[in-house]
């Protein structure tokens, strides 16, 4: 089967910044006991400028989708919970209310030995073990400083027939 890690793309220069969440709490690494401590629904802010992207993977403060992408999530893997940020603008001028989801995909050890990992943690080239990633369609590496999701190739097909916007997915060596 066919891998790939989705990530924000790196050609949004401008995403949405929160305002209102407490970065302790909505951290980077968000473990299982993380998600599990979040509310259930949060409300946060965000400026409304005109410049700023609402695209549909924010990574800052933590990995978050939109409405969107939770949905197509939701038809791959019915196990995976989501947490939600409503989020309203300061500006009086923006109309938009985009809703995010702080996803808690299963995390899987499936790094092979060819992959090249810095002492930090940081990954330098990904190889994944297809022995150990089974049939799943969406999972989190473990194992590692970075939070990496990989989908598999009928998951890339179904974001890429919706146009989803500051989606980034980069094809992984599966051996």
């Amino acid at each position: 089967m066919e891998y790939y890690e989705l990530s924000q793309s790196k050609k949004v220069e401008n995403p949405i910044e929160l305002m209102g969440l407490d970065p302790n709490v909505y951290c980077y690494t968000m473990a299982r006991k993380d998600f599990e401590a979040l509310d259930k629904i949060k409300v946060a802010y965000f400026s409304g400028n005109e410049a700023e992207e609402i695209c549909d993977i924010l990574i800052s403060p933590t990995f978050m989708v939109s409405d969107r992408l939770k949905n197509l999530i939701a038809l791959y893997d019915k196990e995976t919970e989501f947490k939600g940020i409503q989020l309203f603008p300061t500006s009086e001028e923006s109309r938009q209310y985009p809703i995010y989801w702080v996803p808690s995909f299963p995390e899987i050890n499936c790094i092979h030995e060819r992959s090249e990992i810095y002492d930090n943690g940081m990954v330098s080239s990904l190889v994944l073990n297809k022995q150990k990633t089974g049939r799943r369609n969406l999972f989190r590496l473990s194992g590692l400083l970075e939070y990496k999701i990989v989908v598999s190739l009928p998951v890339v097909e179904s974001i890429l027939r919706r146009r989803l916007y500051g989606v980034e997915l980069t094809k992984l060596e599966v051996v």
